[in-house]
């Protein structure tokens, strides 16, 4: 009897001591009665079988004809006779023989290959039987190390067979069909079989109770590469860069992100080499889709292993940001042994001195950034601008790495006051001065003193910035206080991180307008913090550990705001590399500078490259084609393809499920903001939008309630609703398409919900 490769493969497997369910091979010459008679000697307590082809060159090294040949599930012992007889019709002209196999009515099923990429193991699962893996349907997918370390999964809503004792059956489910201990002993079983075999192999395997089988084995007769699935995040990437972002920005945050966190882990201890082994990393750690700005989480998740700790930062990173993603994307990278021993004295030597070390990085960034207010940008030339960011970039961007630590100590913190306090409490607790009141109170002292003088007065509400400024010099106090102002919040608006923004520091009309709606703005009550509901010495480390947290959050504001104003000196850079560009013909208007990257405008040939105006007019196109596209704010992609676009959403109750911000009730009229502009006259309740970032503290503060449809509870947005007392809910999913301006609401910041009722009159 030529037994042919499947058959010969399961004897080696059981001989091997693998768990094979029961079986036997039969001739195809065999009578119905030699059939009958053998399954009672080899499986005389088996009341369902398997019947499965075992052909001439089936499974061989060079051909797996998977699927070609006929095999039956589920057989009674009565239909065994038949169900060969199929088996042999499919075989045609090519000998073998059959192969009778206790049936496993099996839990979890799915074939894996043991080896892909050299290091990898790919696994394809679903809930019952196998037969839908392997006839190609819609099942989960797992991408493993060979240590059984998610690198990525997919899990899909599929059609699932199941055996209910007599019979096959179907249902759809959504559920995921591994856990992390099933992958763990799949991936050990990969490593086993490829090892006694001595080449990769395609397993069929189920699992029933708990017990896991190999159905069949056979090499893997082509090579291939795997599709790495990546994950993409707005979380509060999109506070800082909201809604459509030019190439230049994009690129010149992509170059902040990339050095400034290499610094980061390079302070942290993590040698020089190993970073740049792992280069790749760091510049991907941003996605763009659609002119949109997202984290590439796989990306963050891998910079978390360098450093001991990983699923701790991956968790206290998680909810810092408020991801919307949490997936396992696998540990490829692992910390050194000496880092391992010396990182908690590193930590511990970070925070006995970094009072000091935060102290003298303020201090020069706010000496550089004086000297940089009182440069004559008019004057350089476009060589001396390439000079000046190159030493911008080496004083005052090379050093960011400490705001990152203070960052860290955030995210410590908050973690552990999570832990403790509880989710639904936390927000109760983070209740800290902040830079955004105190901008509030110069802007609401600025209107007031301004509004006493009546003909400058005349001049803000006229909104004429000429005639403005030429009254202002008459009121010197008043000047000087505008100057202070300006010398502190002037880089502070809506949008203060993209290079194109205009800020108010630039074009006074803006400011004129919220001088004007703060005329009459009475200050809130600063909101008191909630007494802790501890047990008493919980109670004390709790205290304790949020003085730590406020002391850093509050940090984190300060530097946010030092970062803006940094931000505003590279804007009035570019501004003037772009009327250099422009005047020498390179490119047709000034703004058209942030249709280029930076690497163009940085190349010292830029005045006379004659491709920069065509390169604009496609980037112009481009991104002309973007602006009615609502992109997911998260979503997971293969080859950096482009995600679906979203449709606008209708909801059919008259409720909204968001997430808790800022505590309190209010009932209120809609203004939905697309983008921050400052309305002329403040005419509505309650403020909704898609993103804020620090530069609607103006607005917000001018706000009874807040319905945010992204953000966390570190976002700019929800600090200052917690200083001001403002309810606020964040996450609130299409908010800006369902509510509608004047629509009356209620939201409750407790629990997150939006109530809708009619509209005002």
């Amino acid at each position: 009897m030529e037994k042919g490769g499947k058959a010969n493969a399961l004897e080696r497997l059981r001989e091997g001591d693998f768990k094979v369910p029961t079986f036997f091979v039969c001739d195809r010459s065999w009578s119905s009665e030699n059939i009958l008679q053998k399954i009672d000697e080899k499986l005389p307590h088996i009341a369902f079988f398997a019947v499965r082809s075992s052909a001439k060159g089936e499974d061989s090294k060079n051909q797996s004809f998977a699927g070609h040949f006929y095999s039956a599930i589920g057989v009674s012992k009565e239909r065994v006779p038949y169900e060969i007889q199929r088996v042999v019709a499919s075989f045609g002209g090519t000998s073998g023989s059959v192969i009778v196999q206790e049936f496993i009515p099996s839990d979890l099923a799915g074939v894996m290959f043991t080896e892909v990429d050299k290091d990898t193991v790919v696994i394809n699962a679903t809930v019952g039987l196998c037969r839908p893996v392997v006839n190609g349907e819609a099942c989960d997918e797992y991408v493993c190390d060979k240590n059984g370390i998610m690198l990525n999964k997919t899990i899909q809503e599929k059609i699932v067979e199941l055996f209910n004792g007599e019979k096959i059956t179907t249902e759809i489910t959504n559920k995921e069909s591994l856990g992390v201990s099933d992958i763990k002993q799949l991936t050990g079983l990969a490593t086993k079989v490829q090892k006694f075999f001595g080449v990769p192999q395609d397993i069929e395997w189920c699992f029933k109770n708990g017990e896991m089988y190999v159905l069949q084995s056979r090499p893997i007769t082509r090579d291939f590469s795997v599709a790495k699935r990546e994950y993409f995040d707005s979380a509060n990437i999109a506070e800082s860069y909201s809604g459509i972002v030019l190439p230049l920005t994009c690129t010149f945050a992509k170059m902040v992100y990339e050095q400034v966190y290499k610094d980061l882990l390079r302070m942290s201890g993590v040698s020089k080499k190993k970073i740049e082994q792992h280069s790749t990393v760091f510049e991907n750690l941003l996605g763009f889709f659609y002119g949109r700005m997202y984290y590439n989480m796989n990306n963050w998740y891998r910079m978390a292993e360098f450093v001991p700790g990983y699923r701790r930062n991956k968790q206290n990173f998680e909810l810092m940001i408020t991801s919307n993603i949490k997936e396992e994307v696998g540990t490829t990278i692992k910390p050194s042994l000496i880092l391992k021993i010396l990182y908690p004295f590193i930590v511990a030597t970070k925070l006995a001195v970094y009072g000091i070390t935060t102290a003298y990085f303020k201090s020069s960034v706010k000496k550089h950034l004086s000297r940089l207010r009182n440069h004559d940008f008019g004057r350089l030339t476009y060589e001396q601008c390439i000079g000046l960011f190159e030493s911008l970039n080496k004083k005052l961007l090379r050093r960011w790495y400490i705001t990152l630590e203070n960052d860290f100590f955030v995210m410590t913190y908050l973690g552990v006051l999570k832990r403790m306090v509880g989710e639904k409490d936390l927000q109760q607790v983070l209740i800290f001065p902040s830079k955004a009141t105190e901008q509030v109170s110069a802007l609401a002292s600025l209107s007031r003193q301004m509004n006493k003088q009546k003909v400058l007065w005349q001049t803000v509400e006229s909104g004429n910035a000429e005639a403005f400024n030429g009254e202002l010099l008459h009121h010197q106090e008043i000047n000087l206080a505008l100057k202070d102002y300006l010398h502190s919040f002037g880089g502070r608006f809506a949008n203060e991180l993209k290079l194109e923004s205009i800020g108010v520091d630039e074009d006074a009309k803006k400011l004129l307008i919220v001088l004007r709606a703060y005329r009459s703005y009475q200050p809130k009550p600063v909101a008191t913090q909630a007494e802790l509901t501890l047990p008493f010495f919980k109670k004390i480390i709790a205290r304790i550990i949020l003085g730590k947290f406020k002391k850093y959050a509050s940090r984190r504001e300060e530097f946010r705001l030092l970062r803006s104003n940094t931000f505003a000196m590279v804007r009035k850079l570019f501004r003037r590399m772009g009327k250099i560009l422009a005047g020498e013909g390179a490119i047709e208007t000034s703004d058209d500078i942030f249709y280029l990257h930076l690497e163009e405008i940085l190349a010292p040939a830029a005045k006379t490259n004659t491709d920069l105006s065509k390169k604009i007019s496609e980037q112009k196109r481009l991104y002309a084609s973007f602006e009615n596209i609502i992109p997911p704010s998260h979503f997971s992609t293969i080859n950096n393809q482009p995600p679906s676009v979203k449709n606008a959403s209708t909801v059919e109750s008259n409720m909204i499920h968001a997430r808790p911000a800022s505590p309190g009730l209010v009932r209120g009229k809609v203004k939905v903001f697309k983008s921050f502009s400052m309305p002329s006259r403040i005419d509505f309740d309650i403020l909704v939008t898609s993103h804020t970032d620090p530069g609607w503290t103006s607005l917000i503060a001018l706000s009874k309630g807040l319905i945010i449809e992204h953000g966390g509870v570190l976002s700019h947005a929800s600090i200052v609703a917690r200083e001001l007392g403002i309810p606020a809910v964040i996450g609130a999913t299409d908010a800006v398409t369902v509510l509608q301006d004047n629509q009356i609401v209620e939201i409750d910041g407790s629990s997150g919900t939006i109530k809708m009722f009619g509209y005002a009159n």
